[in-house]
């Protein structure tokens, strides 16, 4: 072993295809506190690309590898295993992350599935990873798990095939005793990048325990932060050297603190001097008084998220959230109507206990509650939690499917890698033909009221009409007279059931053999390809729409069809500005809805977007050729760009944004287009 410890940790994410990515921060805190630790004993280096990886174990084999296991780079972490067996078959492999199962017969059966991984440090890794370094220069020479006669803080190993695991309780430790990787100059080359996002983590630590999720063990539940200053000189520190758009907060919760309101000025600071322009947060579950002010900071950056996914009182206690307040939601959502400020929510399917009828009434609530967007998806089965583990899963009869993760493939080091997710398909309470009808009621919901197709007429109906927006959505999966609607539907229902794999071996094999073709179409999220093929046709569109105002006998509705078709900015009648000229009964109905239009409005509506906005649909129509396979080539563009398609309009001088989703107001596409 040489006399200075080289150590890569890495934190690999896909980048075959062209992707935004967060910078290493996990990584990035423990390189620091083992420099802070082992000063010059120690030669540090952070990896993010499994080929650059690879490529320095093959020149220069380390002595210590630490690899960060999510479910998105499992099988980039399994090839880089594989790679040191053959390259340097004496390194140290050290995996630590959220994706294994915490209990010890779990901790013990991914051991021994996984060989060539030495130890895995559960939960917080600054600490054992240190313990295991320390241990390194104590002993000296091969310190492989059989050759261990103690246990390692933190730290599980298999000795002769048996667990050896000595919990560690890493809350009495002061997390400021963690250099900042970010202050301390060790993310400068990612923070530099626009390819990459920074990541900021204020807290740890969850004090719910929802058994969906990997922050709900009980070993994270006290809540620990970083100091004030220090978040603060980090966020100034990256506004002097990013040049992201978008910006990502690691916290369970942000907005539990006081302190979280001096946080926020600082984000509103960095988004007023720099081109920030988007934060996305995890907001407090309970959503705190402090909320309110935090919200009205960042309105424009961050859309504040309450997360419901289930109003069912059985269904929430199943899954432990019996404790996270409705009351606290509508009084944050009765606020931010007032001012003006737009909520999303959470929603998830086939929880336990959750029937067809109960998953209707909980969308029909987050309606009523006037969230504007919502995420809506079934569960994902994360090692760790405990609706994952096997009592949960016979207690409530959860089965499972896998599929592809959408951007996680590619071939690296000359093998193909594919990353698979696991979710609930069917349980006790809900079949999987629920389910199925259940998918496309979500994607109406998602291209209709979420990317603001139909928002409009769906918004009028409610408040006029007082036609819950679901009822009228359902009306799309019960009409069966429309032939250009019924074919939508139709090929929808058949992709979502050909998507699903019974095993995870059956995915890999099927990907692995074809991931030619794979790379050839560029595997992309159904819903996105559907909704691009509602954008690039306009009469799919209308037909869509005209069921849609069937819902109301009002002659209104007919004509907000129109509207909606208008705001929608299509690429084959593309241009930066339009005016179109409605009824009086129209511009009475938008009022309704619209804060900046009056009744007696001037009839004639001015369409636009900004120049900045043009000229970024011009480049990226260039760039994904839309010469061909235009509905393949669309939906990658939405994928990459946001989904709100749709015109800023004005009735007289108030200016109704259409573009929240987008951050390009600042971007230089022409010189995008140059080089």
């Amino acid at each position: 072993m040489a006399e200075q410890l080289k150590i890569f940790l890495a934190d690999l994410a896909h980048d075959y295809l062209q992707a935004n990515f967060t910078v290493p921060y996990g990584v990035g805190l423990i390189a620091s506190y083992l420099n802070e630790k082992f000063s010059d004993r120690v030669d540090v280096t952070l990896f993010k690309s499994t080929g650059e990886l690879i490529d320095r174990i093959r020149d220069n084999p380390p002595d210590v590898v630490g690899l960060s296991n999510y479910s998105w780079n499992e099988g980039l972490n399994r090839l880089v295993e594989k790679r040191l067996a053959e390259l340097a078959p004496d390194a140290v492999v050290l995996q630590g992350g959220p994706h294994i199962r915490t209990d010890n017969a779990g901790i013990r059966e991914y051991l021994l599935d996984h060989p060539q991984v030495h130890y895995y440090a559960m939960f917080e890794g600054e600490w054992p990873t240190a313990f295991l370094i320390e241990r390194f220069f104590e002993q000296g020479g091969t310190i492989m798990p059989n050759d261990m006669a103690e246990s390692i803080p933190g730290l599980a190993f298999l000795r002769n095939g048996e667990l050896v695991y000595q919990p560690y309780s890493s809350g009495k430790h002061d997390l400021d005793l963690i250099p900042s990787p970010y202050l301390n100059g060790l993310l400068d080359e990612y923070i530099e990048a626009a390819t990459y996002q920074p990541l900021i983590e204020t807290n740890r630590g969850c004090p719910f325990a929802c058994t969906f999720c990997a922050w709900g063990i009980a070993a994270l539940n006290k809540v620990r932060r970083f100091g004030t200053e220090r978040i603060i000189r980090e966020i100034e520190y990256i506004s002097e050297r990013s040049p992201s758009v978008y910006w990502q907060f690691a916290d369970a919760n942000f907005g539990m603190f006081e302190r979280d309101i001096d946080i926020a000025h600082a984000l509103k600071k960095a988004a007023d001097t720099t081109r920030l322009q988007k934060v996305l947060v995890n907001w407090a579950k309970n959503s705190s008084r402090f909320c309110v002010e935090i919200q009205h900071i960042l309105k424009g950056i961050s859309d504040p998220l309450v997360a419901v996914q289930s109003t069912d009182p059985e269904v929430l206690a199943a899954i432990k959230r019996g404790n996270i307040k409705m009351s606290t939601m509508t009084d944050l959502l009765e606020q931010g109507e007032k001012d003006g400020i737009p909520f999303s929510t959470d929603v998830l399917t086939c929880l336990p206990g959750e029937t067809y009828e109960s998953h209707l009434e909980t969308l029909r609530t987050v309606f009523k509650m006037g969230f504007a967007y919502f995420n809506i998806g079934q569960i994902r089965m994360l090692p760790g939690s405990e609706m994952e583990n096997d009592e949960t899963r016979e207690k409530f009869a959860l089965k499972t499917q896998y599929r592809l993760i959408s951007g996680g493939y590619g071939i690296y080091d000359g093998e193909p890698v594919v990353e698979y997710e696991e979710s609930v398909v069917s349980s006790s309470t809900m079949t999987r033909e629920d389910v199925y009808q259940i998918r496309i009621i979500h994607f109406f919901a998602w291209a209709i009221w979420n990317s603001g197709l139909g928002q409009p007429l769906l918004r009028w109906m409610h408040v006029n009409e007082n036609v819950n927006p679901l009822d009228a959505l359902l009306g799309l999966i019960e009409s069966k007279a429309n032939p250009a609607l019924n074919e939508l539907r139709d090929s929808y229902v058949r992709e979502i059931r050909s998507e699903w794999f019974d095993s995870k071996e059956d995915l890999i094999e099927h990907f692995t053999k074809n991931i030619d073709g794979l790379l050839d179409t560029d595997y992309v999220k159904i819903n996105l390809k559907f909704l691009a093929r509602i954008l690039l046709d306009r009469n799919l569109a209308r037909q869509v729409l005209l069921v849609l105002a069937e819902q109301s006998n009002n002659p209104v509705a007919v004509e907000l069809v129109d509207f909606c078709l208008d705001r929608i900015f299509f690429l084959d009648t593309r241009t930066t500005e339009k005016s179109v000229t409605y009824s009086p009964a129209v511009v009475e109905a938008l009022s309704m809805i619209y804060p900046s239009v009056e009744p007696d409005s001037p009839a004639t509506c001015q369409f636009s977007v900004t120049q900045a906005f043009f000229d970024m649909i011009e480049f990226e129509m260039e760039r994904y050729d839309f010469t061909t396979n235009q509905i393949r080539n669309m939906a990658l563009f939405l994928q990459q760009n946001g989904t709100f398609m749709m015109y800023d309009f004005r009735f007289g001088d108030a200016l109704e944004r259409g573009m929240l989703e987008q951050a390009v107001d600042s971007f230089d596409y022409q010189s995008q287009i140059q080089t």
